[in-house]
């Protein structure tokens, strides 16, 4: 009886392993958005990814889309979508970071009126994905935008961004910066922290063995597009408080999203500097200080999202030439499995980290 109950476990697991293999290595077209959206921002729990807010550019061709309130929740195990509670303060290019079960969504923007005014959000709101329902939390101390955001031994940390300025309401200027901020989501408090070296925005990060790893972003808002980014690496140890630089990119890139899996930076889409998606997805492993490269996503897109769910990479929508807007999701499965989801990281609009199971 033993021999043959460890028969069967020993197919079972051959099984599993077959089938968790059978695409991995490769993309693969899997489901479509139900609502086309740009400025969204993603994160994954428990198996189902959650876009959130964002405009929808079916409707919205070229932005200035008011900004939606929706929620839509994709299960990864059964391929299904539906919607959940609505954001309460509806934005556009806000930031998210998972812990536990709640997602934190920060800051983002909407326009007063159809055609009106941009206004830039210091809100924070939870979602608690266990009963779907948004609880309002501390403003962010700084109103700023795009970030990144990172979450590290329960803290949450905000870095870098163009901090802006609003007096009596009205726009007042604003200013690339170095700016980091920590976010207790047990006590609902802010702290600073030691400044970045390299003061930028649009920039990703992504924690790997619990220090936060910033790459590129922009440096200043004058000249050539291109010019405007840089490829710089910068290590941050939450524990030490302090920041470290890193050898540079050895490819010029801007745009991209990123995701960690395994201990692996993996740099999804972007720009080169003659303004051409880049037809590669490379991988940086930091302990090693070694670079290397994978096959890109079938459908080569600008603007998306991609978050990680059981070591599998999802890419979801975005822009092509012209405008036009691709609402496909594909998934790359890196083989990896030991991994629990234990914090999140935006790329442009969001992402999350992957680590081993303790």
């Amino acid at each position: 009886m033993l021999a043959r109950y460890r028969c069967l476990q020993w197919v079972f697991t051959l099984l599993f392993v077959i089938a968790s293999s059978s695409f991995a290595g490769e993309w693969k077209q899997v489901t479509q958005l139900p609502t086309w959206r740009i400025g969204g921002a993603a994160a994954a729990v428990g198996g189902k990814i959650y876009l959130i807010g964002g405009f929808d550019h079916e409707t919205h061709i070229g932005g200035r889309g008011p900004a939606l309130s929706t929620v839509d929740v994709y299960d990864t195990r059964t391929n299904t979508w539906h919607a959940a509670a609505e954001i309460p303060i509806p934005r556009i290019a806000s930031q998210t970071v998972v812990f536990s079960t709640e997602i934190y969504v920060f800051g983002g923007y909407d326009y007063k009126g159809p055609w009106g005014v941009k206004r830039y959000h210091k809100t924070v709101e939870a979602y608690d994905t266990q009963t779907d329902t948004w609880v309002k939390k501390q403003d962010m101390p700084t109103r700023r935008m795009p970030f990144a955001a990172a979450v590290v031994d329960g803290k949450i940390y905000l870095i870098g961004g163009t901090r802006i300025e609003v007096k009596n309401g009205v726009f007042g200027g604003k200013a690339i910066t170095d700016l980091v901020e920590v976010y207790d989501p047990l006590t609902d408090r802010w702290e600073k922290r030691a400044d970045m070296p390299t003061a930028r925005s649009a920039d990703d990060a992504v924690v790997v063995d619990s220090k936060i790893y910033v790459l590129g972003g922009q440096t200043r808002f004058d000249g050539d597009l291109a010019g405007r980014f840089v490829t710089r690496i910068e290590a941050y140890n939450p524990k030490t408080d302090q920041w470290h630089q890193l050898r540079d990119m050895p490819m010029f890139k801007f745009g991209f999203s990123t995701v960690a899996v395994d201990n692996e930076i993996y740099m999804v889409n972007g720009m080169d500097n003659a303004l051409q998606r880049i037809d590669v997805v490379d991988v940086y492993n930091p302990t090693v200080d070694k670079w290397r490269e994978i096959e890109p996503p079938t459908i080569p897109t600008e603007g998306t999202a991609a978050v990680v769910v059981n070591g599998t990479i999802y890419t979801l929508g975005g822009l092509l030439s012209d405008f036009e807007f691709s609402p496909i999701v594909e998934a790359f499965d890196t083989g990896f499995r030991a991994v629990t989801a234990r914090g999140k990281l935006l790329t442009h609009w969001g992402k999350l980290k992957a680590e081993h199971q303790k």
